[in-house]
């Protein structure tokens, strides 16, 4: 048997090539909120040049677990609000150490006890004499959970079968439940599976007929469920005539613990919650958060926050799931359950590696028509009870206990923009899909079609051995890059508690390849992260300028609301995660689509809209409303499948003259499949008609020009007509706009830019110092020009006042 250590080496080896390929130089939900906008609200010089500490950024604060020391928390606190840092997340886990470390040191592995909460205590008073705030993780480790849950831990179905031959009788045992594949793909790249659940229940047994088994997949037809035949795990049956799979269908719990969690005890006694069933989120509640509020008192942190979901299945499996599908969908997902279930089962590693292969995800069986939309419903319900069951639950509350909440969607089972929607402060990452620009614009554009003031961003984390590699010009670049895409909030990912561990170093929860190797420590995973965050970190000093300035973009960003002239809209609600190493350092616009690219080019501002947000659209005069955002604009492409519902709204936007550009073709057919030939008939019809009244774009880079053509107009646009050389955003105020612009070049560039919105003035201010860099009024046209200057890397807000 391979061992493990030849198994997460030969991960590595993927990961890099993977990296050669996308890394250049490197070889409507329920929005109850108390945080919405607040546009009446006017820009304030006094309070750009000096913002209150809740426009600073944040930091991610590693623990050692609950081995953390009263006053050395004091004295970091001190010294974070020292350098601009307005608020601490916590997150205590035991990456980093060897198991003898653990064992010697039993305080590692203390957290949820009352001991490790009082420590939290300490951490909530001090926030408070400080003037900071602190925000904490669900749990330890991730995803959440702990060894309080026990009544609803996160659940698969697992699918054995045997080929039989009819006609004829068969009598004999049925198929028995196997660990799934997936298991040893997992646990090669990161430990987080326990021994296999073998306390299993059958859920059903069924047959359908091979067509073809020598297709990839094999091709299935006539479904049964032949369950009632089943008696003491014996099957009799009369086979039809033809070549037939038996399938058995079984549940069980994944014991998938929160890798890294540092609770007390064994740490496969620390479970995975169900997110399927509100039971699961409950038991995360009643375990870890009450007892960390009731430890808190009067000093109660500000949010809550949920790291991305990493969860793992054969199939994603809750008790209820075929009560649920049967009520929301109509018919019985049990005959039919063979084709929902997905080669090398599903987690966010195995993606991964389907990725590096040139694979989507393949479903195990397929049969004409049947499988995908069977499978399509299976994911929409999952989805439903991803929301109701989990989400909205812990939001509704957060909010009973005066918290907001902080959540990352990517992961998870839902679509990432109605997740989104749902949190107070929808959270990015600068880590999942190599935190390119297109991936971080959907967490803020859910923030803008929710009406939130704040979208966080896990900041300035990477792939790379040298866990302080990152200069200051890098952070500009990827703060600025952030800043750019909608994201209001950074925080920085990590500083890590200093804990001095038994040879002498001081413990990162990250440690390079060589400090893994050497010391048999625990890893996050195969390859380490930036940002190694502390005094002997190279941006050590510069950091205090560079937090006022992150300081000043937050506020002026959080002013107003956000304008986007375009709806893009997001098709599926899958958003592929990629791993993207960064040796050679940051380039601009690293990994952004070519469509956003010629969307910028052309000085055209977007949103990302989920599926359900267009289908909900509000047509007005010459304008439409997702949620609380408006767009005058609507982009399609990669664009097959639509229901009805969505489609009769696109048309009914293009109707209103409003422009509709369309990459690729329209859809051919519906989801799902329920009346499916109908409903089939009824997108079709719709497509047709679509034809005549939308825009064809031959090339995406052509996207930008074809929206101009169609009338389009840039708040902002270069004087001789040709492409914006800056990112933009705009957020409009009672009396006036502001703008941000950002280079996002490795070259300083300069463009004489025509202010197309009414006003009377602008001026120009360097976020660095805070001060006035030029000014501009109309001349007599009524045209008002400036010309702006930005060094690379940097930005300038435009402050137009009508």
């Amino acid at each position: 048997m391979k061992s493990k250590l030849f198994a997460l080496f030969s991960i590595l080896i993927i990961m890099l090539c993977l990296t050669m390929i996308t890394a250049p130089g490197c070889g409507d939900g329920d929005n109850e909120t108390a945080t919405d906008s607040s546009p009446e609200v006017g820009f304030d010089e006094a309070l750009w040049n000096d913002p209150p500490t809740e426009y600073w950024p944040y930091v991610r604060w590693w623990w050692p677990g609950g081995a953390v020391d009263s006053e050395e928390l004091k004295i970091e606190m001190v010294l974070l609000k020292g350098i601009g840092v307005g608020g601490v997340e916590v997150q205590a886990f035991q990456f980093g150490f060897t198991p003898m470390e653990i064992e010697n040191d039993p305080a590692i592995r203390s957290v949820g006890t009352p001991e490790f909460f009082q420590k939290i205590r300490i951490v909530a008073e001090e926030a408070d004499r400080l003037g900071m705030t602190f925000d904490f993780t669900l749990g330890s480790g991730w995803s959440s959970g702990g060894p309080f849950v026990s009544e609803a831990p996160e659940r698969q179905l697992l699918m054995s079968s045997l080929d039989v031959n009819g006609p004829g009788s068969y009598e004999g045992t049925i198929p028995t439940a196997e660990p799934a594949e997936y298991r040893n793909i997992i646990n090669n790249i990161i430990d987080a599976l326990g021994p296999f659940d073998t306390n299993v229940d059958l859920i059903a047994v069924t047959a359908a007929r091979i067509v073809d088994d020598t297709s990839e997949p094999p091709t299935l037809h006539s479904f049964q469920d032949i369950t009632s035949f089943v008696q003491d795990d014996i099957l009799k049956w009369d086979v039809p005539e033809g070549n037939w799979k038996i399938f058995a269908f079984y549940q069980n719990r994944t014991n998938h613990h929160p890798v890294g969690s540092a609770y007390s005890g064994s740490e496969d006694d620390a479970l995975i919650m169900d997110h399927l069933d509100e039971a699961g989120i409950q038991e995360v509640i009643d375990g870890f958060a009450v007892p960390l509020l009731e430890a808190c008192g009067e000093y109660a942190p500000q949010a809550v926050f949920v790291d991305s979901f990493e969860m793992v299945g054969e199939l994603p499996w809750t008790t209820f799931l075929l009560e649920t599908f049967r009520d929301l969908k109509g018919y019985d997902l049990t005959p039919y359950l063979p084709l929902v279930f997905q080669q090398k089962g599903e987690s966010k590693y195995t993606e991964i590696l389907h990725q590096v292969m040139g694979e989507g995800s393949l479903a195990i069986y397929v049969s004409s028509e049947i499988g995908d939309r069977v499978r399509e419903d299976y994911e929409e319900v999952r989805a439903g009870m991803f929301l109701d069951n989990f989400v909205v639950p812990l939001r509704d509350w957060a909010h009973q206990n005066d918290l907001t909440l902080r959540l990352q969607s990517q992961g998870g089972w839902g679509d990432y923009l109605d997740v989104y929607e749902i949190a107070d402060i929808p959270e990015s990452e600068a880590l999942f899909a190599g935190g390119t620009f297109d991936f971080m614009k959907l967490a803020s554009s859910a923030a803008h079609t929710a009406g939130r003031i704040y979208t966080g961003l896990e900041s300035f984390v990477s792939m790379n051995n040298d866990p302080r590699a990152q200069t200051i010009e890098d952070l500009h670049l990827l703060g600025g890059r952030a800043f750019s895409a909608g994201i209001t909030r950074i925080i920085y990912h990590v500083f890590p508690y200093q804990y001095i561990r038994e040879n002498g170093k001081r413990w990162y929860g990250a440690p390079a390849v060589h400090e893994r190797d050497e010391y048999e420590m625990i890893a996050i995973g195969p390859i380490p992260f930036t940002i190694r965050l502390d005094e002997n970190h190279q941006v050590w000093p510069d950091l205090s300028g560079f937090n006022k300035y992150l300081a000043r973009l937050c506020y002026a960003l959080t002013l107003g609301k956000n304008v986007a002239d375009i709806a893009w809209l997001q098709p599926d609600w899958r958003v592929p995660d990629t791993v993207v190493m960064n040796i050679d350092g940051y380039l601009p616009e690293q990994g952004e689509s070519e469509i956003s690219l010629s969307l910028r080019r052309s000085g055209l501002t977007y949103d990302r809209v989920s599926r359900k947000g267009l289908t909900n659209a509000i047509v007005k005069d010459g304008y439409f409303m997702v949620g609380a955002a408006r767009y005058e604009a609507l982009l399609l492409n990669e664009f097959d499948v639509a229901t009805p519902e969505l489609m009769a709204s696109i048309e009914e936007i293009a109707g209103a003259g409003i422009p509709v550009i369309v990459m690729g073709d329209l859809p051919g057919r519906a989801p799902g499949f329920v009346d499916w030939e109908e409903r089939d008939t009824a997108t079709q019809g719709i497509t047709a008609r679509l034809q005549s009244k939308v825009t064809f774009a031959a090339e995406e880079s052509e996207v930008g020009s074809a929206l101009l053509s169609a009338g389009m107009q840039p708040s902002l646009a270069p004087s001789d007509g040709g492409e914006l050389a800056f990112a933009v955003v705009r957020r409009e105020l009672p009396e006036g706009d502001i703008f941000f612009l950002f280079n996002e070049s490795n070259r300083d560039r300069t463009q004489i830019l025509d202010i197309n919105v009414r006003a009377k003035g602008v001026r120009v201010l360097d976020p660095q110092t805070g001060g006035l860099v030029t000014e501009a009024i109309p001349d007599e046209s009524e045209q008002l020009s400036i010309r702006v200057a930005i060094p690379a890397k940097r930005s300038l807000v435009l402050v137009a006042e009508h």
